[in-house]
């Protein structure tokens, strides 16, 4: 599994020139160089900078022979384009053969369930972060918080972070969406994809933008949506034709798309009533609310059951989101300017890839064995387990490559992260709130 990542990092960094943001910045070879400050953001433990960076120098170069001072690697950061973090995911996911007839790979029904949805980051609360990122303050008695605006999409079966993007604050979730959508068509199947959007992304040019690239998607509805037509709907799951008036078309930004459905009258949909299940925050208790889901799956493909199964999968984003703050940290920064904020958001959607491939590949070990033991039920991977051991090894394995080492790790990390599984129970539909966790790691000082 070493020579995924590691040929990721190769592959992408061999032609690093277009990820400096500056001119002749990193044109002669240094000890610490340009893959060098990549690697070293990828695989740093969160400890403190300086720490990290002298662990970093000893397990690379061994006798310590160079040195290198958090205020060099601060100023040599700010030539890092961050997008070379998230291309390096991306070229992850090729590796390992996402969406490629990988058996690993769970999938509804022969389709990979992506859902996509925002989420508010807490950003560090100095000025400058705030105006980079829009934050008004409006006056000292009411300042607004430090949150910029996180848009990602997940496959929700398999939990891998296919985009990010880091937004402003308070900026509008659909247009980050659309731009989520392009950056994975060269890491995805469409034709075998579903898109699963909450309330908040019910819009014509979404539908028509997803139907353009031949794959499928389901949406929840608002209750004011489309009013007109669904007055004539007369049963749980019929076709609706949505009228395409020229003040939905206003709404669309892509001039091709606009331009080829302003030739057509009405998007012929699929809509669907369903109860879904909802816990109480207060109480505690489950209640039933009947929901509308919009659709282009026909029923040839997808039961009434199916899409229902489908929304309640879009639940695995918010989990996923819970990870990704209180298991890996996204939120701890080690910079104050919104270049460093947006590397280190960014340099953890590998090691969260990672994660995700590692927990999937011994989730399959673990109940290979529960199965020949005559163990009933479902088992998975102690998740903080593995992401402690993946952050001790990660660094040792990628900086000192040797097949021998590399052997040893990983079947070290393999009895350890396997000898003691938790048994998966399935009796509750929605999850609890899950308790929040610091947002910032106290030992980091913003570089």
């Amino acid at each position: 599994m070493f020579t995924y990542y590691k040929s990721a990092i190769d592959t992408t960094l061999a032609n690093y020139g277009h990820f400096v943001n500056t001119e002749n910045k990193f044109s002669r070879e240094r000890k610490f160089n340009f893959k060098d400050i990549v690697t070293f953001f990828l695989f740093n433990k969160g400890s403190s900078n300086q720490d990290d960076l002298d662990d970093f120098l000893e397990d690379k170069f061994g006798d310590l022979e160079i040195e290198l001072t958090r205020q060099n690697l601060s100023q040599q950061r700010t030539f890092v384009n961050p997008l070379v973090f998230k291309e390096i995911s991306k070229e992850y996911l090729r590796n390992i053969n996402y969406n490629v007839n990988n058996p690993l790979l769970k999938t509804f029904n022969g389709f990979f369930l992506l859902a996509g949805d925002g989420s508010d980051f807490e950003i560090p609360d100095f000025d400058e972060v705030r105006k980079e990122f829009g934050i008004k303050n409006n006056s000292l008695v009411k300042r607004e918080p430090s949150n910029a605006k996180f848009s990602g999409i997940m496959d929700v079966l398999n939990g891998f972070l296919l985009d990010g993007i880091i937004g402003n604050h308070k900026q509008a979730e659909l247009p980050l969406m659309h731009k989520n959508i392009n950056n994975i068509q060269d890491i995805i199947n469409p034709e075998k994809s579903i898109f699963i959007f909450d309330r908040g992304y019910a819009a014509m040019e979404l539908y028509a933008s997803i139907i353009e690239l031949n794959s499928y998607f389901v949406v929840r509805l608002q209750d004011n949506f489309y009013k007109k037509e669904r007055k004539q709907i007369q049963s749980n799951d019929e076709e609706i034709k949505i009228i395409l008036t020229s003040e939905r078309l206003k709404r669309f930004k892509n001039p091709k798309i606009k331009e080829k459905y302003s030739k057509e009258l009405y998007l012929k949909l699929r809509i669907v009533t369903v109860e879904l299940e909802k816990e109480d925050e207060k109480t505690g208790e489950t209640k039933i609310e009947i929901e509308t889901l919009l659709t282009n799956l026909p029923e040839n493909l997808m039961t009434t059951e199916d899409i229902c199964e489908i929304y309640h999968q879009r639940w695995g984003i918010e989990t996923n989101y819970n990870t990704l703050k209180n298991r890996h940290y996204i939120e701890n920064y080690t910079g104050k300017r919104r270049i460093t904020i947006e590397q280190d958001i960014y340099s953890k959607f590998l090691r969260y890839n990672i994660f995700c491939h590692y927990k999937n590949y011994l989730n399959n070990i673990i109940n290979n064995k529960k199965r020949k033991q005559n163990k009933i039920g479902e088992y998975q991977v102690d998740q903080a387990n593995l992401i402690r051991k993946l952050k001790k090894y990660l660094p040792k394995m990628v900086l000192n490559p040797k097949a021998e080492n590399i052997r040893k790790i990983t079947k070290k990390i393999i009895r350890l992260c396997t000898k003691a599984p938790n048994k998966i129970i399935k009796d509750r539909k929605v999850p609890r709130k899950p308790t929040p966790s610091r947002k910032f790691n106290i030992n980091y000082k913003p570089m």
